[in-house]
């Protein structure tokens, strides 16, 4: 026999394993992920990542996005329940014994000499273990091996060695392995006994039969790599998507090898060993006044903070011809004509060169913006078959650290938000758009009301997450390109008139702004630089009146893309553009620190004097030097919207006017965008509609620059079917056809 789960069939297949014919299966709850399965065939254990399927009585949420959805138990604040571990009898295809385990369940393994199992719980950072004898839950094992304890470390697989002592257990969030001694009769007696270091994020583990190797599957390995192939001369980027996992084979160390191994985990993570001195981090009692503070509660400059979110834009893309920093013309394609108020935000405050998205794609960007952390069901692709989770979506998604806005309320801080992480609205491509562009063309004068009036009678914005249910601004649509960002922006002008009125503004705002995701060069729509210009001048004309407001001296305003994955980048392919703008700002700056998506999560969180969400915005470097220092005036001159050069309503002409030079290419770009689906986020492939953006902007005529996969191992570079053919001609001719 063998067995394996189906994850988006919610059930357990029972297979022949010498012929491979399937005998049967068995129905399961939400997403069955491991099994392992006894030696005589007739039993098996399976981890069910979101538990049983709830009844009529339980709290429930549903899933996005596929017609065959279904619900998902809850607890109060949206997140999935626990999940459970089944034993299921193969012989007659029952489930026999259903055990609730921790949250997100994923590897197991099974030490039957002892009958004890073991199980990884992603979103809970710890291992349950399990007397299958008794079929019942002996205890826990918790995963703290620092000091610092968040949510984050990510257990994902785990491994037993010969005669079931040790257990090793990969790590995610650390890209490491631990090592835990297991030989005493109690799991909470469990004893670490240090890391061993791993590739990135590390999720499939196994031992050799002596006990003298271990084997560590890691999903991304060395990272995304650079674009080589076709590309101009002398010229390269990279792509967030060229990355390759690896596999670590390691020699199990010696104890004075894993206490070196321990501190090398130790210092890449930022952690401290339980072992060593606390670090004490509690607010100091007279500490400076300052924009970011050094710790959570001390006092801040900053009182209101507005969060901006776009869309899927490198760094390269946007501010490759700025002059200044590391940046690349060569790979520029919305430049200054179409994004003025990217530049001049870059310019008057700081230009942030090394500030890098933490994710590939938008299932993982909104989660590090939203929760500085990424759980296994978006990170390791389990959501395949069953739905996208880009936004506020899908329960099995949410990290048990909690979301930005739920700190910031608990903190007593007002929060509003305008479209982030809310379910997109189930509107089609159509002509909503343009007759929105031509209202805000033609209504004279301009009144931002109009809009909000306008959208009301448009969406009612909702979500299953309670906690953000009551903050959302019911008339802002979730992500959507139907509604210009233009149009977007006078909502948010209207509620700043009402906050004016009121001199009360939110603490937090976080808003989504997606045009610049584009739709290609479908027609009837807005050009790609058509429709990044339209969300450059959305993002000015909000700054513009958020620096004329009465808020202007105590803000600071944040800007970031969720992910960079429509591009290339000459530095890497995560590398995406990021903005600040505050009176306490550091002006005409170029701040060169590395930053990921946590740092601006952290920075929000010093300024707001809010706690920390996971381990990873905890270690975060904060955007200390994009900010003054304690003891530096500001400067409180406000900033002057631009009006791009690109016409922000031109739109993509018919296919039948399609004429002149590469017609025929231009064509199919535009046959293949009108194709993709750009109603839901990423749906659209992204390697078609990188190629696509691309001679848009650049001409037909210039090559697109093709993908290398191996950045750091030159062994690791992934050669397309034709350069290994010609690899394999040059090592090795081709014999011809009857020769020796």
């Amino acid at each position: 026999m063998a067995v394996v789960p189906l994850p988006a069939n919610d059930a357990l297949a029972i297979v022949d394993a010498d012929d491979g014919t399937t005998i049967g299966t068995v129905a399961l709850g939400v997403l069955p992920v491991a099994s392992v399965i006894s030696e005589d065939g007739a039993v098996a254990w399976v981890t069910v990542f979101g538990g049983a399927k709830p009844s009529r009585r339980d709290r429930m949420a549903s899933q996005c996005c596929d017609p065959r959805i279904e619900p998902v138990r809850v607890d109060a604040t949206g997140i999935a329940e626990r999940g459970t571990v089944v034993r299921v009898d193969l012989i007659r295809r029952v489930v026999t014994h259903t055990l609730e385990v921790g949250r997100h369940p994923t590897g197991l393994a099974w030490d039957t000499t002892r009958a004890r199992l073991y199980i990884a719980n992603g979103n809970s950072d710890d291992i349950t273990v399990v007397d299958t004898r008794a079929g019942t839950v002996m205890g826990t094992i918790e995963i703290v091996p620092f000091h610092e304890k968040k949510i984050g470390y990510a257990p994902t697989a785990v491994a037993l060695a010969p005669g079931g002592r040790t257990l090793y257990v990969t790590l995610g969030g650390l890209n490491a392995v631990a090592v835990y001694d297991v030989s005493r009769d109690r799991p909470a007696n469990a004893r670490l006994d240090g890391l061993i270091p791993t590739g990135w994020y590390p999720n499939t583990i196994d031992v050799s039969a002596d006990h003298s190797t271990l084997v560590v599957g890691t999903l991304l390995g060395v990272g995304s790599g650079q674009s080589t192939t076709a590309a101009p001369p002398g010229k390269s980027g990279g792509f967030v998507h060229a990355n390759r996992g690896s596999v670590n084979v390691i020699t199990v160390p010696t104890a004075s090898e894993l206490s070196a191994y321990t501190m090398s985990v130790s210092q890449n993570n930022r952690l401290t060993l339980v072992r060593d001195a606390a670090r004490d981090m509690a607010a100091r009692i007279g500490a400076a006044t300052r924009p970011v503070p050094e710790r959570p509660g001390e006092p801040s400059r900053i009182e209101h903070v507005v969060y901006i979110i776009r869309e899927n834009r490198t760094y390269d893309q946007v501010l490759g011809d700025i002059g200044k920093g590391a940046s690349d013309p060569s790979l520029t394609m919305y430049g200054r004509d179409v994004t003025p108020n990217a530049h001049a935000l870059a310019e008057q405050f700081v230009l942030l060169d090394h500030f890098f998205a933490s994710g590939g794609n938008s299932a993982d960007g909104h989660q590090w913006l939203t929760q500085a952390n990424e759980t296994e069901y978006p990170y390791w692709p389990l959501y395949h078959g069953r739905s996208y989770p880009s936004e506020g979506n899908d329960p099995l998604t949410y990290s048990a650290g909690g979301f930005l806005w739920e700190a910031a309320r608990s903190k007593g801080r007002r929060v509003t938000v305008f479209g982030e992480f809310a379910p997109a609205p189930s509107d089609s491509i159509s002509g909503v758009r343009a007759k929105l562009l031509e209202q805000f063309r033609d209504s004279q004068p301009h009144r931002p009301a109009y809009f909000r009036d306008l959208l009301k009678r448009m969406y009612d914005t909702r979500s299953e997450i309670p906690s953000l249910d009551r903050i959302l601004v019911r008339e802002y649509p979730g992500w959507t390109q139907e509604v210009p960002d233009v149009v977007k922006a006078d909502v948010v002008l209207d509620h700043l008139a009402a906050w004016e009125r009121s001199k009360q503004m939110p603490h937090l705002t976080m808003i989504i702004l997606p045009s610049d995701h584009t739709v290609g060069t479908t027609p009837g729509w807005c050009t790609p630089r058509a429709c990044v210009a339209d969300n450059d001048l959305a993002l000015g004309r909000i700054v513009e009146a958020l620096s004329h407001s009465q808020f202007w001296p105590s803000m600071a305003v944040l800007v970031v893309e969720d992910d960079a994955q429509n591009g290339v980048d000459h530095i890497d392919g995560h590398r995406t553009v990021a903005l600040v703008a505050s009176p306490w700002a550091r002006r005409g700056a170029i701040d060169s620190t590395f930053y990921g998506q946590p740092s601006m999560v952290k920075t929000i969180e010093l300024m707001l004097g809010l706690p920390a969400l996971s381990m990873f915005d905890l270690v975060a470097t904060p955007m200390y030097a994009s900010f003054l220092d304690a003891a530096s005036p500001p400067d409180f001159r406000a900033f002057t919207a631009i009006v791009p050069v690109q016409d922000i309503y031109e739109k993509n002409v018919k296919l039948s006017a399609v004429t002149g030079p590469h017609a025929v290419e231009r064509r199919r770009a535009s046959l293949a965008s009108s194709r993709m689906n750009f109603r839901e986020p990423d749906a659209a492939p992204s390697d078609a509609l990188n190629v696509i953006l691309w001679h848009d902007a650049r001409g037909w005529d210039v090559p697109y620059p093709g993908v290398r996969r191996g950045l750091f191992f030159p062994s690791g570079v992934d050669l397309s079917d034709e350069e290994r053919e010609d690899r394999r001609e040059r090592v090795v001719p081709r014999r011809k056809p009857g020769s020796l």
